[in-house]
């Protein structure tokens, strides 16, 4: 009876035996066989912009917010070339999503999100208590808060070239973008008809003498071609670091501008906001190293 015992156990243990063997040799077959590195055809890559992250890390380890890597990025893409962080559609975020045609070709799109805002505060006489007491030194606050959202998209094909860990990267597409501003302003001093004019230390008074409450830009329109060049880094399976830069040639078309006021009425006898147009909107045509995000990266194929 031990003897049948045992030998039904062991009957019932060589399908175990047989899988855990044929598992081993799976697993020594898939150590012997070469690591693929590079992408291939019917490969899709997800992958995301690292400046602003590698700028985070040195500000991290230093305690400077002024790091940044702006210079290596090149010329960002803006309508006004005086200011980056206020006026620029270079997106605080981007994602690049490309598809393998061939193990060479593959298409691929970049999008990139851009949301800012900025509060500003400052301290102002405060008009009332001075008018009580012409000493008091009471102070009320301004506020000041600039707001500037923008979409960045990027379609178009690239070319790889070399079989190594090392890669060329060689594209060109089409780009198009979309930003608005708004500045928006709070005032300590009530305007009244005794006070038509408040003492303030943020915005400021139209021609007419309306004190201006907000500014804002009707969406500027970004539209052009790019090319870049560039180099991948395989640093593991399927995953790669990768720096480049773009040559674009694109078209602005600014928006107009619109900015409301208050201010008193002499006629009417009353305090009143009015909405103007004060820029029609300038065209613009740009041409050079603009980078729409991607300018650092990391790629992971699958």
């Amino acid at each position: 009876m031990k003897k049948l015992l045992l030998t039904a156990v062991a009957i019932c243990m060589l399908p175990l035996a047989a899988f855990a063997q044929e598992a081993t040799e799976t697993k020594k077959a898939e150590e012997k066989a070469p690591k693929v590195y590079l992408p291939e055809k019917g490969d899709w890559s997800i992958g995301f912009n690292v400046a602003p992250m590698l700028s985070y890390i040195g500000n991290l380890f230093n305690g400077n917010t002024n790091n940044s890597l702006d210079a290596l990025n090149g010329q960002p893409i803006t309508d006004n070339m005086e200011g980056y962080k206020k006026n620029s559609i270079a997106p605080d975020i981007s994602i690049m999503g490309k598809y393998m045609l061939t193990d060479e070709w593959a298409v691929r799109a970049n999008i990139g999100f851009m949301v800012r805002s900025n509060r500003t505060n400052s301290y102002v006489q405060d008009d009332k208590a001075v008018e009580l007491d012409p000493f008091s030194e009471a102070l009320v606050v301004d506020q000041m808060k600039e707001q500037n959202h923008g979409v960045s998209l990027l379609l178009g094909g690239e070319y790889r070239k070399g079989k190594k860990r090392v890669q060329g990267v060689f594209g060109a597409g089409l780009l198009f973008g979309l930003q608005k501003t708004k500045t928006s302003y709070k005032y300590g001093n009530e305007l009244t008809e005794l006070n038509q004019q408040p003492t303030l230390a943020l915005g400021g008074y139209t021609s007419s003498g309306y004190r201006i409450d907000t500014q804002k830009t009707d969406s500027d329109i970004f539209a052009g071609l790019t090319c870049s060049a560039g180099v991948e880094w395989f640093v593991a399976p399927k995953i790669s670091l990768g720096a480049e830069v773009n040559l674009s040639l694109y078209y602005v078309f600014g928006g107009q501008q619109w900015t409301t006021s208050t201010g008193y009425n002499t006629a009417l006898g009353t305090v009143e906001q009015r909405t103007d147009l004060t820029s029609p909107g300038s065209d613009s045509f740009r041409f050079g190293t603009h980078n729409l995000g991607g300018s650092l990266y990391m790629s992971f194929y699958f």
